[in-house]
């Protein structure tokens, strides 16, 4: 399982192909290198061609009336269902929307379980100093939108390693004020689509820009977070919104 998102950036590819099968072959195209890639780890000795057709993953397909199964595929046959984005991945090389760097790179998502690590590096990027104005801005904002992360805390703690939300808290001049990161990742990703006059906002407010320049994370699935925040600032940038799906 995983929360996927995709900067709707106008582009060749989305020209070519629907936006949600765009989604969907994409899908298919990540599941299978990561399949391929576990099935590797876990046996150095198999053959590529092995590991294509020995190896099955369950895939969620939608019916028409709207119920979703999960379906057994071996890893040749999402290859093959994703076969038709062969054609146009060389067109994503040097789009501004790859956030992943990577063929298809607006579309990205963050794997669950989400890690404690990763809820421990999201609040550590916040300003330790209580009087930051950046503080100010979204201890307001958590407060009037009503960002409480009680939709985040209702997962745990089946996709949470941790059952409980990890919390900071400073002094400021009107006391002391605590942020969770139940809130910052129900800010970020469980507030539906980002517009791009938000992704501008939670930019600013965050100070997110130096995500660029930092080095990459030791773990994938803080890397994944930091992707995220990477859509962010290009959502702003590029005035283009972020489809989430948690």
């Amino acid at each position: 399982m995983a929360f996927d998102y995709v900067l709707k950036f106008p582009c060749d590819v989305r020209k070519a192909i629907p936006e949600q099968k765009l989604v969907a072959l994409a899908g298919y195209r990540s599941l299978a290198q990561f399949a391929f890639d576990q099935a590797r780890q876990a046996d150095p000795s198999l053959s590529p061609e092995a590991i294509l057709a020995k190896y099955q993953v369950e895939v969620s397909q939608r019916r028409p009336d709207g119920v979703v199964n999960q379906v057994p595929m071996t890893i040749a046959q999402l290859v093959e269902m994703a076969r038709p984005l062969v054609q146009y991945q060389a067109v994503c090389k040097n789009c501004r929307a790859n956030i992943s760097d990577r063929p298809f790179g607006c579309i990205a998502k963050i794997n669950y379980p989400i890690l404690r690590e990763s809820e421990q590096w999201l609040l550590s990027r916040l300003p330790a100093d209580g009087a930051h104005p950046g503080l100010a801005l979204l201890f307001e904002f958590l407060s009037e939108c009503g960002v409480d992360g009680r939709n985040v805390d209702a997962l745990r703690p089946r996709l949470f390693e941790s059952n409980a939300p990890l919390v900071r808290r400073w002094q400021t001049a009107s006391g002391e004020k605590q942020v969770s990161s139940s809130q910052v990742i129900h800010m970020l990703a469980f507030s539906g689509e980002i517009q791009p006059m938000h992704a501008q906002f939670f930019t600013k407010m965050l100070g997110l820009t130096s995500v660029l320049s930092d080095p990459h994370p030791p773990s994938p699935n803080i890397e994944q977070f930091k992707t995220l925040m990477c859509a962010i600032i290009m959502g702003g940038r590029l005035e283009a919104p972020i489809a989430t799906e948690p």
